[in-house]
This record gives structure tokens, sequence and C-alpha cells, in this order.
């Protein structure tokens, strides 16, 4: 499957990006079957609307998917990002490429 280029965001950037594709990590905070809560690298909450084939085997989790008017995001796709994850870090990854969207 050939996904549309995704700018990667933190739960503060969602509202910007409604009805677009976007690129998220979190960890797991609650996952109940079809939907999961997140934890953004940022600190705020995201629900997740998941994939019917989609299971979370790990703490923290990529989604490709397409924000909402709610915030949440639909999952096109995710990816496991393991058990031991630096979301502080990343979120400043994620600052940068939004501060310097030309370069990235």
């Amino acid at each position: 499957m050939s996904l549309p280029t995704t700018p990667r965001v933190n739960s503060s950037m969602l509202a910007t990006y409604v009805g677009q594709p976007v690129r998220f990590v979190g960890k797991i905070v609650e996952q109940n079957g079809t939907h999961a809560t997140m934890q953004a690298s940022d600190h705020g909450q995201v629900q997740i609307n998941m994939n019917h084939s989609s299971q979370y085997t790990s703490q923290y989790i990529e989604v490709i998917g397409e924000v909402q008017s709610d915030g949440s995001i639909n999952e096109m796709v995710s990816a496991s990002f393991g058990d031991s994850f630096d979301l502080e870090t990343y979120n400043q990854l994620v600052v940068k490429m939004q501060q310097f969207s030309t370069v990235f």
C-alpha cells in the first residue's frame, strides 16, 4: 500500500491537520479492541480509532492515519516502536520538523 507524505505531529498540532494524514507516535494508556488512548510526546492524550486488523503489542506505537474533527486519529497503518522510547526527545524532533518544514 502506498501511503501519502505525512507530517509528524504531537497532540497540540492535530487541529491544524483535520481531514489530513499524519504520523503520530505515543504510549498506550488504554486499549479496548477498536480504540486506544495514547499519551502524546507533548503529554496530551489522543484517541486512536484502530484499524480492524491492528494489534498493538508494545507500549510505544507509531500510527499513520487521518485526523478527525474531534482530534482523534483514524488509523490507516501502525508500527511498534517497542517498550522503551524517549517521547521527550521525539517531541523536540516533532517541533523542529514543524518549525523547519521546508528542510524536512
